[in-house]
Parts: structure tokens; C-alpha cells; sequence
């Protein structure tokens, strides 16, 4: 059941969502804002901690193009006007003032309702956090502040009788919203969705059985699909490469169905893969060091099997019939996982115990 038009959306979601405001859940958001279904609430301390990270996102991202361009300094001597793009002098604050301004439009475009920070009580913020109680942790952590202001001005910017939906991983947060009657903890926009789905279209829950019954041909499709990807190693060992790769799904994943539209549904889920990997690479342990040229000569290889899990967000389209109140002639269109078009990334190091600190 829907309690709340109100939804409020934490730092956390945003930097997990990589601030990408053109996405299908951002995009359904600021649909839902404007037809006046759904109500975003934003914070003082969730704008300028968003906007700190963008500035920080692309910072990292400028450094790792400056590397690329050192290391990849051939490239700019060939007369490709593909190659040449990539060596284009970017100034970092033209970057940061179009990306905030992307931010600050997504919220204008949602309507939203702006709670600034002035109505926090003070003696209950300090006493947050002296009693160690969430979002503070057993070490109080100073960090926590921001959220523990964010939290309140919601609180006190709400009625007596008003809700607000938290969207947010942060295990802090969820823990202060658990036995609010004001807060409302949710993971995910998505999951926010499928609620306000089955709450406005009864065909929802036709879905979403008929999806549970097919959960063994959704777990093959993930892998089939993973598996037309290069799975490489990115981590210290140099020139390590994965050998081999045996990929399972062994959890249970839920599916939220995001958007109905007549006889086409947008589904999305995040699943864990468990990868059993076979990395092979040079034997560093017993190499040779040249101090003159700062070179690790090494003779042999030397191999590394792991177990890794990761989390894929994955998307996918059915069509259907609906005939008196079931569906029919069900098809599946398309199916995504997201941000997997480099390749899948895994970490695995020669030394995986050693504390070089």
C-alpha cells in the first residue's frame, strides 16, 4: 500500500546512481512530480552534499583522463579525428557548473519542496548524538551529522500526520526511520515504484506473479547475458588476467515492476552473481628487482582462484494481452544490465592477505 506521496531521496541513492538525472527512474520521477502522483522533498544538506560530490566525481574523473593521455600519448600523434577528441583540453569548472546545473534542473523539473535546515532542534541533534543512538553508530561518528540534520528537517517540516518515503542503503538512516511514524525507509526508487504500481493498477500483481513463476528463466537470461561479456582483473597484480569463469546465482531477487503502460511493462531487479575466477600472472613474489632501472623482472606465473560477488541492476520490457483480469500471450522484449558495456570488472591480487600498511 501507498502511505505517502511524499518521497525523500538521500545522498547515497544519488551517488549509487552515478547522479545520471536522464535515467528510466529519474525520468519516471519527475513524471509522476509533475502530474502531482508524487511529492520530492529535498534537503539543504542533501543539496550541497550532492553538489560536493559531483565536484569530487569530477575531479577523480579529470585525474584518471590525464593519466590516460600520458600513458596514451601515441594515440595523440595519429590523424583521427576520433583519437584527436580524446585529447581535448577539459577545464574542470566548466564541467562541474554543467553537471550542478543538471542537478538543480532535475529538481525544479520535480516541483520540489526545499527544507532548509533552520528548524532543527538543536538539544535533540546533541542528544542523538551523545546517546549513540542512528544515525549515529556505537563511535558517534561526526560524520553522521549531516545526515542526523537532514533527518530532522524532514521531521519538522512534516505535519503532524504526514509520511515521507526515505529513499536509501544507508544502514544509519534506515535504522533512525525504524518505528518512525514519520519515516518510511525504502532501498530504492524502484521499489518505491512497485508500490505506487500496485496501488494505482491492478495489473500489477498479475505481473508480478507471473514473473515469480518464471524466476529459474530470468536467472538463466542474467547469465547467458553476463556471460557475452569480457570478465577482466583490475587491480594491483599487473598484466593479471582471468583464465577462467564459472558464474551462479544462488539468492533470491525481488522484481519491481516500475511502469505499466497499456500492454507493455517496465520490470527492474538487482541480483548478486557469484563469480568463481582463475586469475593467472607474473610471479612477483619471486622476481628480480633492477634497482638501475626500476624494473621487477619476474621468470614465472603464478595463479589465484577467488570468489567474488557482485550486483548487477538489470532491466527488462514485457508485452502481454490483458483479457479479463489475466495476462496473455506474455513476450519478453528487451532485457539490460546495466553499466557493464567496458566489461566486468573484478579485483583479485597476488598478495591477497598481505598488509603492505
Amino acid at each position: 500500500m501507498l502511505e505517502t506521496k511524499n518521497v525523500f531521496i538521500d545522498t547515497q541513492y544519488f551517488v549509487k546512481s552515478s547522479y545520471n538525472f536522464g535515467s528510466r527512474s529519474f525520468s519516471l520521477l519527475r513524471k509522476l512530480c509533475q502530474q502531482n502522483e508524487l511529492c520530492y522533498l529535498s534537503t539543504s544538506v542533501v543539496e550541497q552534499e550532492v553538489e560536493g560530490k559531483i565536484q569530487n566525481s569530477i575531479k577523480e574523473s579529470l585525474s584518471a583522463l590525464q593519466s590516460f593521455k600520458r600513458k596514451a600519448s601515441i594515440l595523440s600523434t595519429i590523424e583521427d579525428e576520433h583519437l584527436s577528441s580524446l585529447f581535448t583540453d577539459v577545464e574542470e569548472k566548466d564541467i562541474y557548473e554543467k553537471a550542478s546545473a543538471v542537478f538543480h534542473q532535475f529538481n525544479r523539473d520535480c516541483n520540489y519542496e526545499y527544507i532548509e535546515a533552520n528548524l532543527v532542534d538543536s538539544e535533540q541533534l546533541l542528544e542523538l548524538y551523545f546517546q549513540q543512538k542512528p544515525p549515529f553508530g556505537d563511535g558517534k561518528k561526526k560524520a553522521e551529522f549531516p545526515d542526523a540534520i537532514s533527518l530532522l528537517s524532514l521531521e519538522s517540516f512534516l505535519d503532524k500526520d504526514d509520511k515521507v518515503y526515505v529513499v536509501s542503503e544507508d544502514n544509519d538512516l534506515k535504522k533512525y526511520c525504524v518505528g518512525n511514524e514519520k519515516l518510511i525507509s525504502i532501498e530504492s526508487l524502484e521499489k518505491l515504484f512497485d508500490i505506487y504500481n500496485q496501488h494505482t493498477n491492478v495489473r500489477t500483481e498479475k505481473i508480478k506473479r507471473y514473473v515469480a513463476e518464471r524466476s529459474e528463466d530470468i536467472r538463466k537470461m542474467v547469465l547467458d547475458y553476463l556471460a557475452s561479456y569480457e570478465v577482466y582483473n583490475h587491480s594491483t597484480w599487473e598484466d593479471a588476467e582471468v583464465e577462467s569463469c564459472d558464474m551462479t546465482i544462488t539468492e533470491d531477487f525481488e522484481v519491481n515492476v516500475v511502469q505499466v503502460i497499456d500492454e507493455e511493462c517496465l520490470l527492474t531487479f538487482d541480483v548478486n552473481v557469484d563469480f568463481d575466477v582463475t586469475v593467472v600472472g607474473p610471479d612477483f613474489a619471486n622476481g628480480i628487482y633492477d634497482k638501475e632501472g626500476g624494473h621487477m623482472f619476474t621468470f614465472d606465473s603464478t595463479t589465484r582462484e577467488e570468489s567474488i560477488t557482485l550486483e548487477f541492476s538489470c532491466e527488462l520490457t514485457l508485452e502481454y494481452e490483458f483479457v479479463e483480469g489475466e495476462l496473455q500471450s506474455v513476450e519478453w522484449g528487451n532485457f539490460d544490465i546495466l553499466n557493464i558495456a567496458g566489461g566486468i570488472e573484478i579485483a583479485v591480487e597476488e598478495f591477497p592477505d598481505q598488509d603492505w600498511y
